[in-house]
């Protein structure tokens, strides 16, 4: 009877600690997810030299210069715009280069111009002192990486984090696009000249020419208008709302009014200038 007993004993062992596993595997701690008990996205390769180039270099040295209506060439490095400034983004100095051309640092116009090797103007940042080799090399590593941009916050929200001209700001008057750049990539499906609203300060809708999500940059859209804005005040709309609500590739709704749940119109007004802002 003893024996029996060990047997039952040995054998409900075998069959209990493979159930312990698994649900240890399906349930776990809670360790590792994040706020909505999701997995994280995976950090690419290179993703994290890129916030460490937007902590040490963008942000405390060139947002002297390069932030706001007045950045040089239009080139914007502030945190909340800097990804969507440089990649794939054709130089305004030489537009045959790009700004930041994934896979190629030797063909970035950012490094050409860091290292002092720019076919125009003048090296960066203007006057000195310059970039050490260390930054610089920094920079080439996280483009030969292919460019990533810093991981996404862990969120189920989709809502828009910047836009240029920002909200409130004084455009040039030659400004004849838009830019809209989202928290997540958007569906490129649903992004059309009926997802956007522009209108001039008589609420008279002003004609886009086309609506796209950027090339190598699936969070930003930039909006392509048939003329230059002339001077006057102007609001962009966006739809979270309705038929043509924009979504994100994982199907979040724009949360465009930003009260924390999905759907609602985003709205941002500008002004634009007579001439070049100074």
């Amino acid at each position: 009877m003893r024996g029996i007993t060990n047997n039952y004993l040995a054998l409900k062992g075998i069959l209990i600690i493979p159930a312990l596993l698994l649900a240890g595997c399906t349930a776990g701690n809670g360790k590792g997810l994040d706020e909505n008990g999701g997995v994280p996205p995976v950090t690419p390769p290179g993703a994290s030299e890129f916030q460490q180039i937007q902590d040490t270099i963008f942000t405390p040295i060139c947002t002297n210069c390069h932030v706001g209506a007045t950045a040089p060439q239009g080139l914007r490095l502030d945190a909340a715009n800097s990804y969507a400034a440089l990649v794939n983004v054709a130089s305004s100095e030489v537009p045959g280069t790009l700004r930041v051309n994934p896979g190629n640092p030797d063909l970035s116009y950012i490094v050409q111009k860091l290292e002092g090797n720019q076919a125009v103007g003048a090296r960066m940042p203007f006057g000195g002192p310059y970039l050490s080799q260390t930054q610089i090399d920094l920079v080439r590593t996280w483009i030969a990486a292919g460019a990533p941009p810093p991981p996404p916050a862990a969120s189920n929200k989709l809502i828009v984090a910047s836009t240029i001209p920002a909200a409130a700001e004084i455009a040039a008057g030659n400004t004849d696009r838009l830019t809209v750049i989202f928290s997540a990539a958007v569906d490129a499906s649903l992004v059309s000249t009926a997802t956007f609203e522009l209108l001039d300060g008589f609420d008279a809708p002003v004609a886009l020419a086309g609506a796209r999500v950027a090339t190598g940059r699936p969070n930003v859209v930039e909006l392509t208008l048939t003329r230059p804005l002339p001077a006057g005040s102007y609001q962009l709309n966006v739809r979270g709302a309705g038929p043509v609500a924009l979504a994100d590739n994982a199907g979040h709704v724009l949360d465009g009014d930003a009260d924390g749940v999905a759907g609602g119109d985003y709205l941002m007004s500008f002004d634009v200038s007579a001439g070049a802002v100074r």
